[in-house]
């Protein structure tokens, strides 16, 4: 009876240093686990998960300010940014004939030196601001100058036009020479008769004294044309 009490009281006690041990385990994985929630992604442990949630919101709120500064860019500025090889700025509202007319250049980051890739309209003064963006790091204040160098350039284009326009030379008014042409319809002078005319006459007032003399009708009609006919008939 003692033995079986004996072994009795072994096996429990063997199962209570077992299951002592398996709560030890599940301890430790509880704290493993803790540590691992702990962990941020740029590799640094935090005491806490509260200061987890502090440098999460942090980041959130940066976030936001990132994306309100965005906004308020392209809506000042009318600026619309695209990626790809580069950082491509997209400026609008510059030509005021043109509104939808778009300035744009692409800027690329690598290396912590800015590079500038393109720039459309080419601009005189790109290379200095270029120099100096990578001097302060101010990418924001380098956007603005941009744009504020094509409204300039715009702006001196349109200028340089109106000057040219108001230098261009008119023309001389066309001053028409007005020739003398005679009017194919005005009476013509009327030409000295011929000698033979007067003889003609002459021979018809005799009357009868000299019959031979006197002309037919048909001949004095044709004596008698104008000279205006003789000339149109000769012509």
């Amino acid at each position: 009876m003692r033995i079986a009490i004996a072994d009795s009281i072994s096996a429990t006690t063997a199962r209570m240093e077992k299951l002592r041990g398996a709560l030890e385990d599940k301890k430790a994985r509880k704290l493993e686990y803790a540590a691992l929630i702990s962990q941020h992604s740029d590799g640094k442990v935090y005491p806490s998960l509260e200061a987890f949630q502090e440098k999460l919101n942090q980041n959130t709120e940066h976030i936001e300010a990132i994306e309100e500064a965005t906004l308020w860019y392209n809506k000042v500025l009318d600026l619309r940014i695209e990626c790809g090889q580069g950082v491509k700025f997209i400026f609008t509202n510059v030509d005021a004939n043109n509104p939808d007319k778009e300035y744009s250049f692409t800027v690329r980051h690598e290396d912590d030196v800015y590079t500038l890739i393109d720039c459309d309209p080419q601009l005189h003064d790109a290379k200095e601001l270029l120099i100096e963006l990578n001097k302060s790091d101010g990418l924001f204040k380098f956007v603005r100058t941009m744009r504020l160098k094509f409204l300039e350039a715009e702006a001196h284009g349109l200028t340089s036009q109106d000057q040219d326009a108001t230098t261009i030379p008119m023309p001389a008014p066309i001053s028409f020479i007005s020739t003398d042409i005679s009017d194919e319809t005005s009476p013509q002078k009327e030409e000295p008769q011929p000698d033979e005319y007067k003889r003609n006459s002459m021979k018809l007032a005799r009357g009868k004294r000299d019959r031979s003399s006197v002309l037919s009708p048909v001949s004095a009609s044709s004596n008698h044309r104008s000279p205006r006919f003789k000339v149109t008939h000769i012509l």
